[in-house]
């Protein structure tokens, strides 16, 4: 899930550093209009949605070992995982081509006015779009964290209710608080870029600092959410190798010479 995330958010800033900037710096469109129109209609919707799809999908599946805590994996498990990110990834890739709807729908951007703009499109799916916020990244970041207070209560309880010992004990609720923090800070960071996009587009009216802004804004989402995956899985990472090596060390104890 967190590969994933990353392809997804590194897909997204390759078409800011690539294209978009390009486009800005050299004040020309590069490429065909169509170019233009499939890859600003990913970033903007297709694999924007896919932070908070698939954020969610990691939430689900913390929440499930949490309070199921199966003993033995299922073998079936595997598919589940990989089944939800095909449908995640299906999602994005409709949001991102928009089929069965006219080319003009696609969101493009403008390098002349550096902005994005719509064209003629049907009222409900220029009203639905418009409206991703509402439909999509605040309802799933209301569900991951709602799940998130479940699965930090009952860590909490399970760390005072199992006889551990104080080290135990503390580096357990260490975790959770850290994992607590972490969830909250991927569900969030979506929701705010948008409403931080949506209040300078309603506040502004200067073209060129909603452009700064919302790339800014939109650059500093996807760097952070990646900077917070590879912090969690480093530190998760690294107290494994040192578990690892620890139990090599008492198994293996070194045996003075002769």
């Amino acid at each position: 899930m967190c590969i994933s995330k990353t392809i997804s958010n590194s897909l997204h800033l390759l078409v800011y550093l690539a294209y978009n900037g390009p486009s800005a710096l050299l004040y020309t469109q590069i490429g065909p209009e169509w170019l233009n129109r499939y890859l600003n209609q990913a970033i903007a919707y297709g694999l924007y949605c896919q932070g908070p799809l698939t954020q969610a999908l990691i939430t689900i599946n913390r929440f499930l070992i949490v309070y199921f805590q199966p003993i033995i994996v299922p073998w079936y498990s595997k598919w589940i995982t990989i089944g939800s990110l095909a449908f995640c990834w299906i999602i994005a890739f409709y949001f991102s081509s928009l089929i069965g709807f006219p080319e003009s729908c696609l969101i493009k951007f403008s390098h002349q006015k550096l902005t994005w703009i719509h064209e003629e499109c049907p009222y409900i799916i220029h009203f639905f779009l418009q409206s991703d916020f509402l439909f999509l990244v605040l309802p799933l970041g209301l569900f991951s964290n709602f799940m998130n207070i479940f699965i930090a209560i009952n860590l909490f309880l399970l760390s005072k209710s199992q006889s551990l010992s104080n080290e135990t004990s503390r580096q357990r609720r260490k975790t959770t608080i850290r994992l607590f923090i972490q969830n909250c800070f991927e569900d969030w960071i979506y929701v705010l870029d948008t409403v931080n996009s949506l209040f300078i587009r309603d506040s502004v009216n200067d073209g060129f600092v909603i452009f700064l802004v919302t790339l800014g804004s939109n650059l500093i989402t996807q760097v952070a959410d990646g900077f917070v995956m590879f912090m969690s899985n480093y530190h998760q990472s690294r107290k494994q190798r040192v578990s690892s090596a620890t139990r090599v060390r008492y198994l293996n104890p070194l045996k003075p010479l002769n």
